[in-house]
């Protein structure tokens, strides 16, 4: 006998934009440009902390003391390397697959070798091997995963992925991104991690789910329209006149806008500071900057829309001398603790994520025979 269902259901607007589903002690983004990791600053952890501090301290909930951050490090470095079946997958897949699909590829594969691990030792395998699945997912860098020999997570993944040995300022500069793109609260990927974890599967499945919202260009994927677009544009003046023809044209300018900052993006503003920093460093012009602040200003006139993480995030990597196509790669590779510490919490007080639809298709319609059709 079915149970007898109560109506009590309560319309939301389309996005669930301004919706409360759960509470989180993880981060909180705020529309006067705050950002906060576990009750810290943004601010003051990207410019003081270690990733592997701030990724404990989102996976764990406080910062560790040197013991742990020591034992949580070296679990980091001991689990990085990648079972040879997921190499083979990896390597039998076409030449000119996507990134993101490889990426989403072998994180599920290596679920079904790690599935007698505890749920602890899956977590910290997953956290532990992404940045070389990472690494892995564009052909051209393949073959680096197994020459890096860094100890610290940033300056080991950024020498895969940018085929050479980066300089300490480099790596710090790369660390501080990857801070940033580290968390942000119920963003579509966490979200989608904490309704698969809802149904209890494991992390692997939650993961590849995060991994698959990650690929669509309203997520994840503006970091590198935004480098194609930055290329492509000799100056400054050309880059506020590529913002006003492509509103003109109803056209969205990557890197700009976001559902929660209506006037600054904290992320972004550290990146602007860390790109004019990285710039100086490297003695090179600030012609790349000069165009960023261009198209920065040009869209805040035009549209009052701030620059969000990925619109700074782009130019570091180009100077960085890293790949394109592995951008949305780099930020799951960072976000992955974010989905961890999701997964987590929604299975401390869980209960199936299951909302409901208002059906407005046709009603009352007889089948017909097909030949009658």
């Amino acid at each position: 006998m079915h149970e007898k269902r109560v109506s009590t259901t309560i319309k939301v607007p389309k996005g669930l934009y301004g919706v409360i589903v759960t509470q989180t002690q993880i981060a909180k983004s705020s529309v006067d440009g705050s950002l906060v990791y576990r009750g810290y600053s943004i601010n003051e952890l990207a410019e003081k902390a270690s990733f592997e501090e701030v990724a404990f301290l989102i996976m764990k909930g406080h910062l560790p003391k040197k013991s742990e951050l020591d034992e949580f490090s070296k679990a980091l470095q001991q689990n990085r390397e990648i079972p040879e079946p997921v190499l083979q997958l990896v390597n039998h897949l076409p030449q000119d697959s996507h990134p993101m699909d490889v990426l989403r590829t072998a994180v599920s594969s290596l679920g079904t070798l790690e599935s007698t691990l505890s749920n602890e030792q899956k977590q910290l395998s997953i956290a532990s091997k992404m940045p070389s699945l990472a690494t892995l997912s564009y052909p051209h860098t393949r073959s680096n995963v197994k020459k890096a020999d860094y100890s610290n997570y940033s300056s080991f993944f950024l020498e895969m992925l940018s085929s050479r040995k980066p300089d300490s300022f480099e790596s710090w500069i790369f660390e501080r991104v990857l801070m940033l793109y580290l968390e942000h609260d119920l963003n579509a990927s966490s979200f989608t991690v904490r309704v698969v974890a809802s149904t209890q599967a494991d992390v692997y499945a939650a993961i590849t789910a995060g991994v698959c919202a990650l690929k669509g260009p309203l997520h994840g994927g503006a970091n590198e329209d935004v480098a194609k677009v930055l290329n492509s544009l000799p100056t400054a003046e050309a880059a506020r006149t590529f913002v006003r023809e492509t509103l003109a044209k109803g056209l969205k300018v990557p890197g700009f806008g976001h559902r929660i900052y209506k006037k600054v993006d904290p992320r972004a503003q550290i990146c602007k500071t860390l790109l004019k920093r990285l710039l100086n460093h490297k003695g090179l012009t600030e012609e790349l900057y000069e165009k960023c602040v261009a198209m920065e200003e040009e869209m805040w006139n035009q549209k009052r829309l701030p620059a969000n993480l990925d619109f700074y995030a782009a130019p570091i990597f180009m100077v960085l001398n890293i790949p394109i196509p592995l951008y949305t790669p780099i930020f799951a590779a960072s976000r992955v603790f974010g989905w961890i510490a999701h997964y987590n919490e929604q299975l401390l007080d869980n209960k199936i994520i299951r909302p409901d639809a208002e059906y407005v298709g046709p009603q009352n319609l007889k089948y017909t025979p097909i030949e009658e059709r």
